[in-house]
């Protein structure tokens, strides 16, 4: 495993998990193979876990929390979206009710087209606040090492409440860095030279590379740019191998990490192995006033 050196965050590893799908009713591995998987990433040098407060309606973070408990790892999570997949359904009911999603298409169906819709969204510091207080207690710390918007558009931005209520939520101590995980070029070009947003997440792959040039101004300036769909592909495109993606996404020095998702050990393996090139030097970061 290869490395970078975030200053305030020390040596972290350049593939992080990405753990949208860890827990989510419609995977049908159990808890102990989530568990597993966490702990095979561990045992790799994974070092950056990126999850979110409505990846598996909190089950993300809480597995997340049981795993990483005494393990020194840099947690990403997010919050701003709002799922209503699942919502009213007891934490104890949700092994049944996983079970019936992993054991119907018509089931997994209809929570695909839920997923597909807008959904609503709340970037008020009261919400954000609140929310980040309760993916800390999933996650089981006192401080996340870094914590993003979840995909906010550029007019949800537009007043800078948001952008100040992370700015506050870092000077409380519950973050140690804080960002912007954005889905369109808008919304990047509005904060690529923001020096309130610390860490940007973003699309980036050998198929996506329409965000680079605002990728590369944040990088310029001082931000942590984290890579994520790495393996997206469009119509006019094949998906690309992960043996293809994951080198061409480190090879951009812009670019601090790349994030891979799945539940499966064996694309993790894959995915740990075409980390090879080495990736070396520091990505220094102003803090927030």
């Amino acid at each position: 495993m290869q490395y970078r050196r975030l200053i305030g965050l020390g040596e972290v590893s350049v593939l992080g998990l990405g753990c949208a799908r860890l827990g989510s009713l419609t995977e049908p591995c159990s808890r102990p193979e989530r568990l597993s998987l966490i702990a095979a990433a561990v045992n790799a040098g994974i070092t950056l876990f990126d999850t979110a407060d409505i990846y598996a309606q909190g089950e993300s973070e809480r597995i997340l929390g049981e795993a990483l408990r005494s393990i020194d790892a840099c947690i990403v999570t997010k919050a701003g979206q709002i799922s209503s997949l699942a919502k009213g359904v007891p934490s104890a009911l949700r092994g049944a009710v996983r079970g019936l999603f992993a054991h119907s298409s018509l089931a997994r169906a209809a929570a695909i087209r839920v997923r597909a819709k807008p959904l609503p969204r709340n970037y008020t510091p009261e919400y954000l606040r609140r929310a980040l207080l309760a993916s800390l207690h999933r996650l089981r710390r006192d401080e996340v090492g870094i914590f993003l918007l979840h995909s906010p558009s550029a007019a949800d931005l537009k007043d800078g409440a948001a952008v100040d209520c992370l700015a506050a939520l870092k000077r409380e101590g519950l973050a140690r860095y804080v960002g912007i995980s954005c889905d369109d070029q808008e919304t990047l070009a509005g904060i690529a030279a923001d020096r309130r947003v610390e860490v940007i997440e973003a699309p980036f792959g050998p198929n996506r590379q329409d965000l680079l040039v605002d990728l590369k101004r944040a990088a310029e300036r001082g931000a942590i740019v984290i890579a994520r769909e790495i393996l997206s592909s469009d119509q006019q495109a094949r998906r690309p191998a992960v043996a293809t993606a994951l080198p061409f996404c480190l090879a951009e020095q812009s670019i601090a990490a790349a994030l891979v998702g799945t539940t499966s050990p064996r694309h993790l393996a894959e995915a740990v192995h075409n980390t090879a090139t080495p990736v070396c030097g520091a990505v220094p970061i102003e803090p927030c006033d």
